[in-house]
């Protein structure tokens, strides 16, 4: 019976251990969320928000309810969601990504002696846009086709439009270019952005077209317009943009330039609402904190798609609805 009680003890123990070890120190906690609340209070775009998300922020952490976080990954997937449903922000959210977090931290480091003058400037090129996995991914381009009907499709993952982006973007325009109206499939897809300016939308409207307006939370401003040293092909053909619940952020802000300057229609379901232009900020090692920083509203106006969505011009659920309203527009039933 003793050694049964010995056995039963050293398995306690072992539990224990192994438990308390699946917590976090409460000393990396504290630091994270004391770190994020001055990043939102410091960047988000409407201060007073700002601030009002930084006591949440810090009001949760003290009630207990981010305590029983047994990684970084489980911390980060919690405070998303406390941060989502008390901002209703898209784009408020905490990731686990150590090799992301550890780039962040060396642009960080390297931007501080930068302006402390010991050093020249060294950032290198954004991952998203310039990383390996953007090459894998074929820069959100999933598949280009032409119907029978000779309508041409282009189903994109994400907006990932820069320089080394360029020459696949290209070949898909390429590929369309004689179809007599182009299907752009955005309903898979959750954003991203370009560092070449609005070159996508280039493609459909005139150049210098202004289309979207940024403010920062200083009252800056910076209106988007299309670029004008696109020497392909444009497209002046019908366009249809499908769209979804998912489609978010960058893929939203396209959809949304098409639909007011009246050239594409859009067909399906309202979209995510995930206006806000944000950025990484570095937490620790091991996650980061990505915050909105600038609001985007249509030039001219105080018109944005922020919470509510973009209201398609045909709603639309199935293929076959779809399909039915691409070939009633384009005069092929």
């Amino acid at each position: 019976m003793n050694y049964l009680k010995i056995w039963l003890s050293v398995v306690c123990s072992i539990f224990l251990l192994s438990a308390s070890a699946q917590v976090l120190p409460k000393t990396a906690v504290s630091a994270a969320v004391d770190r994020m609340a001055v990043l939102l209070e410091d960047h988000y775009v409407y201060p007073e928000k700002g601030a009002a998300i930084a006591a949440h922020l810090r009001a949760i952490y003290s009630s207990g309810k981010l305590a029983s976080a047994g990684s970084w990954k489980a911390l980060a997937d919690a405070l998303s969601k406390h941060l989502q449903d008390f901002s209703h922000d898209g784009h408020l959210y905490v990731r686990y990504d150590t090799g992301t977090s550890r780039l962040l931290l060396r642009q960080q480091h390297i931007e501080a002696k930068d302006n402390e003058g010991n050093t020249a400037s060294a950032e290198g090129p954004d991952p998203f846009f310039y990383g390996a996995a953007a090459a894998a991914y074929n820069y959100g381009f999933e598949s280009v086709r032409i119907s029978k009907e000779n309508i041409g499709y282009l189903s994109l993952s994400e907006i990932n439009i820069s320089r080394k982006c360029l020459p696949v973007l290209y070949a898909a325009m390429t590929f369309v270019a004689n179809t007599r109206a182009l299907v752009i499939d955005l309903r898979n897809n959750g954003g991203g952005g370009s560092d070449t300016g609005a070159v996508f939308e280039s493609f459909f409207l005139p150049e210098n077209t202004p289309l979207i307006t940024f403010s920062s939370r200083t009252g800056k401003q910076t209106t988007d317009s299309t670029v004008s040293w696109l020497k392909e092909k444009r497209y002046d053909r019908p366009v249809f943009i499908l769209i979804s619940n998912k489609t978010a952020s960058a893929a939203e802000a396209f959809t949304f330039a098409m639909q007011r300057t009246g050239r594409a229609v859009v067909i399906g379901q309202p979209s995510a609402g995930a206006a806000n232009m944000n950025a990484w900020f570095p937490v620790n090692e091991h996650i980061y904190i990505s915050i909105s920083e600038m609001a985007p509203v249509w030039h001219g106006t105080t018109d944005t798609w922020e919470r509510k969505g973009i209201q398609p011009d045909y709603p639309a659920v199935t293929e076959q609805e779809i399909t039915a309203i691409i070939q009633k527009k384009t005069g092929k039933q």
